[in-house]
């Protein structure tokens, strides 16, 4: 793997005497001063390409580790820790992400956890508000009935669960939040009031209510070496032999989601052919950008080497003109619906 500042440091001595040749060679026109600098500003963009390694080698490697079937694992570490981390400094949090890219799995193994380590989670799924209070208690152990055996009120099982966070250390988990009631998430709002700690999960949680005053931890598209191991698993799962090329294929069609890898694998299973995929992600544009980027830098050396000075201009100008686009577009959103 070839260094990044290496790279870079070579790209920019290769540059410097290029440009006192060409200084030189026209009699310091200032043009050529403006097209060396723009130069040396778009061969720079080629540092993040050198200094990682490319989807093959990650590939290559992931494949020359793996000997044998995978079981579950959680591929968000980091996530994890700092999500347990925040619940338990009584703060709040809320998972983001597109549907499917794995908040639940995230978000059962952060209850898991704390349970392990002797916490009382509620862990709730959205239904009807007199239902996920009845969860909640459930889940607590707050009695929902009085000693008459009648069934406590709304009003009395909120203030129920107020009462029980304010005497005990406990955690509310609540996956599509975003599905919840808006009177339900008025009272998490009240109840976050009270420093009751809570993780929320959404796919595309309004900015109101309950969801604007909580810190946001937006989950990226999985490490290519994880799809693919998650679809290697569920290919073995379901008795079915692909080729390198295959997964290859089917990983260009799911774009970083755990969920749709699996289904890429459950289509090829049951022989459903698909043209292209369903995720929120934009294609890499990364080698067009850099053959364009190219191109320019050929004709512009052509141009020098020719003594042909309009060409030599074009082409320095073009690619001033080129990066600009390209920096442009590298700040444009990844998405083209803006989760959250």
């Amino acid at each position: 793997m070839i260094r990044a500042d290496w790279w870079e440091k070579s790209c920019i001595f290769l540059i410097i005497v290029l440009t006192m040749a060409g200084i030189i060679a026209h009699k310091l026109h200032p043009f050529v001063l403006i097209g060396e600098l723009g130069l040396i500003s778009l061969l720079s963009q080629f540092n993040d390409f050198f200094s990682s390694p490319s989807s093959a080698q990650v590939t290559q490697l992931a494949s020359s580790n793996k000997q044998e079937p995978l079981g579950f694992r959680i591929y968000r570490q980091a996530e994890l820790i700092r999500t347990r981390a925040a619940l338990l400094a009584n703060s709040a949090i809320l998972l983001v992400g597109e549907e499917g890219c794995g908040k639940t799995v995230l978000g059962n193994a952060v209850v898991e956890r704390l349970r392990e380590e002797g916490f009382l989670v509620a862990l709730v799924e959205p239904a009807t508000n007199k239902q996920m209070y009845e969860q909640i208690c459930e889940e607590l152990n707050i009695p929902t009935e009085t000693l008459e055996g009648k069934s406590l009120t709304i009003k009395k099982m909120q203030m129920a669960i107020a009462d029980f966070f304010s005497q005990h250390t406990a955690f509310i988990a609540i996956d599509d939040a975003h599905r919840c009631e808006l009177k339900f998430r008025l009272w998490l709002k009240e109840l976050r009031t009270k420093n009751v700690p809570m993780l929320l999960l959404a796919a595309s949680p309004p900015r109101s209510d309950i969801f604007i005053k909580m810190p946001r931890l937006e989950l990226k598209p999985l490490p290519e070496y994880a799809v693919r191991e998650i679809m290697q698993q569920a290919a073995i799962e379901r008795g079915i032999e692909l080729k390198p090329s295959d997964f290859a294929k089917l990983q260009q069609r799911v774009g970083g989601n755990p969920l749709l890898a699996i289904r890429a694998i459950e289509e090829e299973y049951l022989g459903v052919e698909m043209e292209g995929g369903d995720h929120q992600r934009y294609a890499d544009a990364t080698p067009i950008i850099l053959f364009a980027g190219t191109v320019f830098v050929v004709i512009r050396f052509i141009g020098l080497g020719t003594n042909q000075f309009n060409v030599y201009l074009f082409a320095s100008i073009a690619g001033s003109i080129f990066l600009g686009i390209s920096r442009l577009m590298y700040h444009l959103p990844k998405e083209n619906k803006r989760i959250g």
